[in-house]
């Protein structure tokens, strides 16, 4: 046997909320199970979701006494000079430091010096593998040269004579 119309959640002809089923979300009387079915639909229904909102914009919501009112604003207010100051001061102080030191010319004299002197760069010596080849053989020969003077300055036969006595 089936419910009433009125006692039930969704319209069999067009699949959406009926006025029960809206009603009985706002009030919060639906269970667990009803509640995870109305959300569902509700999360691709833009034609139940648009009543739902029309129900709940219907409350009158409370208003706060005027002395609390003030309290708050006053509040709020502290609040966004605080962030103001935050975000904005250090960058004016940065700016107006940079403007002082750039006025002043500190930033041209930096400029003007050197950060390192000039590199001389090494000269580039092309000579070829048998052009030293030759240097080398060139310098054992004067060195075997020198070495045979130095051996005919020294008398052998004296020095061997010398060992027999």
């Amino acid at each position: 046997m089936r419910e009433p119309e009125e006692r039930l959640l969704f319209d069999d002809e067009t699949g959406c909320l009926t006025t029960f089923g809206l009603e009985s979300l706002v009030e919060g009387s639906l269970g667990e199970l009803e509640r995870l079915e109305v959300s569902e639909h509700l999360a691709y229904c833009d034609l139940c979701v648009e009543r739902y909102t029309a129900l709940l914009a219907e409350e009158t919501l409370l208003e706060a006494p005027e002395l609390m009112r003030q309290g708050v604003l006053a509040a709020v207010r502290k609040r966004a000079v605080k962030v103001f100051v935050n975000r904005y001061f250090h960058m004016a102080v940065a700016a107006s430091l940079t403007l002082v030191l750039w006025s002043t010319g500190v930033f041209s004299t930096i400029r003007d010096i050197p950060l390192a002197p000039p590199r001389a760069e090494p000269e580039k010596d092309t000579v070829s593998i048998s052009q030293r080849l030759e240097n080398f053989t060139d310098e054992v020969n004067d060195g075997l040269y020198g070495l045979m003077d130095q051996l005919r300055a020294i008398d052998l036969r004296g020095a061997i004579r010398h060992e027999k006595e």
